[in-house]
């Protein structure tokens, strides 16, 4: 609140006036000498006095309204605000005041007409445009805040915080260059404007340009070491260039300074949510919303994080919260139907996309979801039809992963109607994650050469070939991402007696205790002794038990396909293991992983391309047969044509192999993936269809992208009788 208002009065002429005016300036000044200081209850009081003793003053009333609204006594307010307008229809401070009563108490349109009266009064009071301004920004009416904004300009075009304020709509607009270009203007005026530096650090961080954006916001902090927002804007920075533990570290200092940060909250949880850090990423973000009920974005990052922990309603619940806010939030309809996608809710997409046929701001995100539709029902024309249909504007301005989205679901679709010179081009694009850029292919290469290694310590080998069988020893499905994994684990987990636990990194989990507690590397395994490997095997096994969800499951399985590459750690903690090895046409397998959007670590990395898949293929094939060649295993192998071309017959090998009898569920699991609502893997949307053939020798449409990798591929298709 505005308040320490200007003295109105009149000389008065006769000498006992004059006295009187004098010992009425004492008061009031005494009055506003206690309210700066703080004393609020002594200024309530004076002021009190002097209105009771008809001693009239603007600033009084002004400064008294002030004292009540902060009091949340906004009534009292409103009458000492209005008492003031009408004994001074001239103090413009008063209005002002009085309509930011008016937006506390939700009657923003009585406090535009009155900050709209003000204009009138004095067109060039800067006041009531900047806090119209922030109505409108508030209502979400950016496009009314940047007209007012840029009348304010008009008025004085160096007003620094005018150039912040319009900076600040212009980026919510999506005009950062322009914003850009507003930010660096106020700092031609004043270089040490925190304010603008704090935003130019971000705005330059929206732009990519994050190293110039640094380099801004560390001046702010000079300026101003306890900068809530510089810090937050200063961990976007760093986060975004993979320093998660600094990037904490301002996080959680910004909060300390300002414990109602919701931004920061919302910036640390979706940190440690990048970070797997699941639960306490929930909990920031809980009390981001908290703090800000409306904050809309807080509930769709809130709403991934319960994707990421199962909690399927309670994200979609989130989703349509976020919509109630922002009726127009393109952001959070995009999550909710991708959800609805993702988990094979069809039906339920379909009759929201009915629902918001007049929607006109999700003209395009009905047309890609419309498209995904028409595709998953096999009708690719209309589907190519809509997607084609998809603004290119909106291509390039919507968020990183609905761009990636789009340019995967045209790609399959752009596949069905034959074009598959246009399709490989859609599915390099959908490869264009920029979260790739904190990977390297070549971590995973010498992860698998590093395992490679313990074949060849004869002290391994040895220490091997005497391990005792273990009383439980999971199942282990293994071989090469998209060789049929998820189908066969759909189809296992559909038997009472068998649960499975879809790619959860729990032999990653013991790996991380032999390097942290025993200190050894992955290829020291000999190392380990019969304790340690004790300590392993019970680590292991609890984290198992408490990912399955069939507690009377009789086997549990542990899909996982990479860990074809663990096999020797497997093999030292359970021995007597069953392992099940699938495998698909090497090729088709690779196009397959070429094709898909994989959530991006150092192992996907691998998938980018044809010729890098075909090395990586080649890899871990070779190391597959030097396992089976030197490791005592018990393993079959599940070839995926085999399972498509005749069903019962190739589960019934695998179940004999589990020594487990014939059930009849198995043949409802597509009934079983509907239920499980989330699968782990991109094949969610294939495993809920019938048995198709249409992916065998599917690579022959692509044939002349893999010129450069036969070399790597050939051997295989021969060795697996392809």
């Amino acid at each position: 609140m505005s308040g320490f208002g200007s003295n109105e009065r009149k000389t008065k002429k006769s000498k006992e006036k004059k006295i009187g005016t004098l010992q009425k300036d004492k008061l009031i000044s005494n009055a506003f000498s206690l309210h700066s200081s703080g004393k609020l209850k002594q200024a309530a009081d004076l002021y009190n006095f002097l209105i009771q003793n008809k001693i009239y003053d603007p600033g009084v009333f002004n400064n008294l309204g002030s004292i009540y609204s902060n009091l949340k006594q906004f009534d009292k307010a409103i009458l000492l605000f209005n008492e003031s307008i009408k004994k001074f229809p001239n103090s413009l401070e008063a209005y002002i005041n009085l309509a930011n009563v008016m937006v506390i108490k939700g009657k923003s349109d009585i406090a535009k007409k009155i900050l709209n009266t003000v204009i009138e009064l004095n067109p060039k009071y800067l006041k009531p445009y900047s806090n119209l301004a922030g109505i409108f920004v508030g209502e979400g009416n950016f496009e009314k805040a940047e007209l007012f904004l840029r009348k304010s300009l008009e008025i004085n075009p160096k007003d620094i915080n005018t150039l912040v304020n319009l900076s600040c709509v212009l980026k919510d607009l999506g005009n950062t260059k322009q914003a850009e270009k507003l930010l660096r203007d106020a700092l031609e005026i004043n270089p040490k404007f925190d304010s603008a530096l704090v935003n130019l650090g971000a705005i330059l961080n929206e732009l990519g340009k994050i190293d110039e954006g640094e380099q801004f916001l560390k001046k702010a902090l000079k300026i101003n070491p306890n900068s809530p927002m510089a810090l937050n804007n200063l961990g976007n920075i760093l986060s975004k260039k993979n320093k998660n533990k600094e990037a904490e570290l301002l996080y959680r200092k910004a909060i300390e300074l300002k414990s109602d940060f919701f931004l920061a909250y919302d910036n640390l949880g979706s940190l440690l949510s990048k970070q797997g850090n699941f639960i306490d990423a929930e909990k920031f973000i809980e009390k981001a919303i908290n703090y800000n009920p409306k904050f809309e974005l807080a509930y769709v990052n809130l709403g991934s994080i319960k994707i990421d922990l199962d909690k399927l309603l309670e994200a979609e619940e989130l989703f349509l919260t976020a919509i109630k806010i922002n009726e127009n939030y393109n952001y959070a309809y995009r999550n909710l139907f991708r959800l609805y996608e993702k988990t094979n809710n069809i039906k339920k997409l379909k009759n929201k996309l009915k629902t918001l046929k007049e929607n006109k701001s999700i003209v395009n995100e009905k047309l890609l979801f419309q498209a995904r539709i028409y595709f998953r029902e096999k009708d690719y024309i209309k589907a190519k039809k809509s997607i084609d249909q998809v603004s290119d504007e909106w291509i390039n301005n919507t968020d990183h992963q609905t761009n990636l989205l789009y340019w995967s679901y045209k790609a399959f679709i752009e596949e069905k109607v034959g074009n598959y010179d246009e399709a490989f081009k859609c599915f390099e694009n959908s490869q264009l994650n920029l979260k790739y850029e904190n990977f390297n292919p070549k971590v995973f290469q010498n992860y698998v050469h590093t395992y490679r290694k313990n074949l060849d310590n004869k002290n391994f080998v040895v220490e091997n070939n005497s391990l005792e069988a273990n009383k439980f020893s999971p199942v282990f499905l293994i071989g090469f991402p998209r060789s049929g994994t998820t189908l066969l684990d759909t189809i296992l987990r559909s038997h009472p007696e068998i649960d499975v636990v879809e790619e959860k990194p729990l032999i990653n989990s013991v790996e991380q205790v032999i390097k942290s507690k025993f200190k050894y590397s992955l290829d020291e395994l000999h190392k380990l002794n019969k304790k340690d490997l004790e300590i392993l095997r019970n680590h292991y096994l609890e984290i198992l038990k408490n990912n399955c969800e069939n507690k009377n499951a009789k086997i549990l399985i542990d899909k996982f396909p990479f860990q074809t590459v663990c096999l020797p750690l497997i093999n030292l903690l359970f021995p007597n293991s069953k392992i099940i090895f699938t495998h698909r046409n090497p090729y088709d397998t690779v196009l397959s992983c070429f094709q898909q959007s994989f959530e991006p670590n150092n192992a996907m990395s691998n998938f980018r391309s044809i010729d890098s898949a075909s090395l990586i293929y080649d890899l871990t094939m070779n190391i597959w047969l030097d396992y089976k060649k030197n490791l005592k295993m018990n393993f079959i192998t599940s070839k995926y044509e085999d399972l498509i071309v005749d069903f019962d017959k190739h589960i019934l090998k695998i179940l004999d192999f589990l020594n487990i009898s014939w059930d009849e569920n198995i043949k409802n699991y597509r009934k079983t993936a509907h239920k499980r609502g989330k699968i782990n893997t991109p094949s969610s949307s294939q495993v809920v269809q019938p048995l198709y053939k249409s992916s065998i020798e599917k690579w022959k449409n692509y044939e002349k992208y893999f010129k450069n990798s036969n070399q790597y591929l050939v051997k295989w298709k021969n060795y697996f009788k392809y």
